[in-house]
């Protein structure tokens, strides 16, 4: 999985906020060069100071259409100017000359089309005239009114129509913020059912259904969502926050067992490194999210440390130990085959801004 994040011209920068995010290894950031609520003239100057504070880190993708590309003196039959504004990634929201663009990608500048619009057509052309898709993403847009983001079946169909068609092809999609962006302030989701999702969350989600490159939407995320994307990015362990005591033995970090099961996630290591008896005691029901240790009334399972992916009922043989803050408990579903995971006792900030 590679990341992005989106960084809009009208809002100051947070500058801590941004070298934050090319430090955990996020790589692509987004901006838009046609937000209705800009002063519009202000853009080529704020791109020049973002670039300062980029440094080449990150590729620059700027969403434009026709009438600002032109209002702003860019043009696909002069790449410099582009490339001088500190775009690296042009991302065309409507048609544009396809002569233009084929002789703009054929010299080695990289384009992005609209994913959920008029990708195929343009994508046809561009693969009848031999043109290579190395230097070619799509993008499906992100939805900030509620209710309008893609559907997940057409979202995935799309994808896989694309990468059975041209495998090379890279395809970025958005997921919501915790610092939601106006005038809606509702997040900024490529699908609907990722509208109040945590974000790692729906970056998995994304991944399953073929996408390249996720990047999030809003203008920003809070420090511990942004160490849960970069652990899980480069070391594929999940990052969960508890309600365990400080000085819990079991905040720490676990495997789960390679046979994944249904109903709850095993740590593999617990009944090897804890010895202790484990008497009967708080032995209630388990909602999704409950943090349980086995006690002796399960014989050789006793200290098997288990997360419940559902809701369970009681067990006179489970102690509940805690659980998983409500915050997070929508990464449960990431931790599979022998995944690592990590348990924390760290208050979660508001995740989704709601």
């Amino acid at each position: 999985m590679q990341l992005g994040f989106s960084v809009y011209l009208g809002e100051d920068f947070d500058e801590t906020y941004i070298e934050a995010m090319l430090n955990k290894g996020f790589r692509y950031i987004f901006t838009s060069l046609q937000i209705p609520e800009d002063d519009q003239t202000q853009y080529l100057e704020r791109l020049r100071q973002l670039s300062i504070l980029n440094q080449s880190r990150a590729k620059v993708i700027a969403d434009v259409n026709g009438k600002t590309f032109g209002q702003l003196g860019l043009s696909l039959e002069n790449p410099s100017s582009i490339k001088d504004a500190g775009i690296d990634i042009i991302r065309l929201d409507e048609a544009i000359d396809i002569n233009q663009l084929a002789d703009y990608v054929e010299n080695g500048n990289p384009i992005m089309l609209n994913a959920s619009t008029d990708a195929f057509p343009i994508l046809r052309e561009l693969n009848d005239r031999g043109i290579s898709q190395e230097n070619i993403y799509v993008a499906h847009n992100y939805y900030p009114r509620p209710n309008t983001g893609l559907d997940t079946a057409f979202f995935q169909h799309i994808n896989e129509r694309l990468k059975g068609a041209y495998p090379e092809l890279q395809i970025m999609a958005f997921v919501p913020g915790t610092k939601l962006r106006g005038p809606i302030h509702r997040g900024l989701p490529t699908l609907e059912a990722h509208r109040y999702q945590h974000p790692l969350a729906s970056a998995y989600d994304l991944e399953l259904m073929l996408t390249d490159v996720v990047c999030i939407g809003d203008s920003g995320i809070n420090d511990f969502m942004m160490r849960q994307f970069f652990h899980y990015a480069t070391e594929n362990t999940v990052w969960l926050r508890t309600n365990l005591d400080s000085d819990s033995p079991y905040l720490r970090g676990f495997t789960n067992k390679p046979d994944v099961a249904r109903d709850v996630v095993r740590a593999q290591e617990s009944r090897k490194e804890f010895n202790d008896e484990v008497e009967a005691r708080n032995a209630v029901e388990r909602p999704q999210g409950t943090i349980t240790l086995d006690n002796n009334l399960y014989g050789r399972y006793m200290n098997e440390l288990e997360i419940t992916r559902r809701d369970l009922p009681a067990d006179a043989a489970v102690n509940v130990l805690g659980h998983i803050e409500d915050a997070d408990l929508d990464c449960i579903k990431l931790i599979q085959s022998g995944t690592p995971f990590k348990l924390f006792n760290e208050k979660g900030e508001e995740e989704n801004g709601h």
